[in-house]
């Protein structure tokens, strides 16, 4: 069984602005993260999403037109299988880097100290490779530099900054997050450790391949 996909597209539309146009928006037609065919519009959902508050928000799907396989099109401030919009997510990890404890992460963001005690603990399990596909992808843009922290988080912080850098360079201003969460394809806070940039081409959109984007809980 081939399971549905997620990709992650660059959403020229902040949060308020996505939500007001509702099943009205105009995505991309990415060709299939599969097997490159052509994709069509296949409906949507609703999910959460929670930023300033809790709100339902549609994603639109495309079905490729040779495998058949769908994938549901998330704007680039939403992370696969996560309700907080990912510049809260990275909000917190730079707390965490600063040496917040969770429970003062929590208080500051106004989110429960177990959903944050959960971000931080997969930041720091995927924190190098993370920052290691970043870098990498910085340096296919021109970024060079020998001086980077060791501390995994630290390095990671600094590779979300290195990246953001270049696209501004390259393309103008950009949410680092919302950069990492494309580049990442979704998986940033992912429980599997395969490369999400493996077999990529530069400027390609990223897809979180064989994961299904489902609504869950805080």
């Amino acid at each position: 069984m081939v399971h549905p996909v997620s990709i992650v597209w660059p959403c020229p539309l902040d949060v308020d602005a996505y939500v007001e146009h509702g099943r009205e928006l105009e995505v991309p037609r990415p060709s299939c993260p599969l097997c490159s065919g052509p994709t069509g519009r296949w409906s949507g959902y609703e999910r959460h999403l929670r930023d300033g508050r809790d709100r339902l928000i549609w994603i639109p799907r495309v079905r490729c037109g040779v495998c058949g396989v769908t994938q549901a099109l998330l704007p680039w401030f939403v992370v696969a299988r996560r309700w907080d919009v990912v510049d809260v997510i990275g909000s917190a990890l730079v707390m965490a880097v600063e040496g917040w404890g969770h429970r003062r992460i929590a208080r500051a963001l106004k989110r429960p100290a177990t959903t944050v005690r959960e971000w931080c603990r997969r930041f720091r399990e995927r924190a190098g490779l993370l920052a290691e596909l970043l870098l990498a992808r910085a340096a296919s843009w021109g970024w060079s530099s020998w001086e980077l922290p060791t501390s995994p988080l630290r390095r990671l912080l600094a590779a979300v900054e290195a990246l953001a850098g270049r696209w501004r360079r390259r393309r103008g201003a950009v949410q680092p997050w919302r950069l990492t969460n494309l580049i990442t394809g979704g998986l940033l806070l992912a429980t599997n450790r395969t490369s999400p940039l493996a077999g990529e081409r530069v400027g390609s959109w990223m897809s979180a391949k064989s994961i299904e984007e489902v609504p869950n809980g805080p």
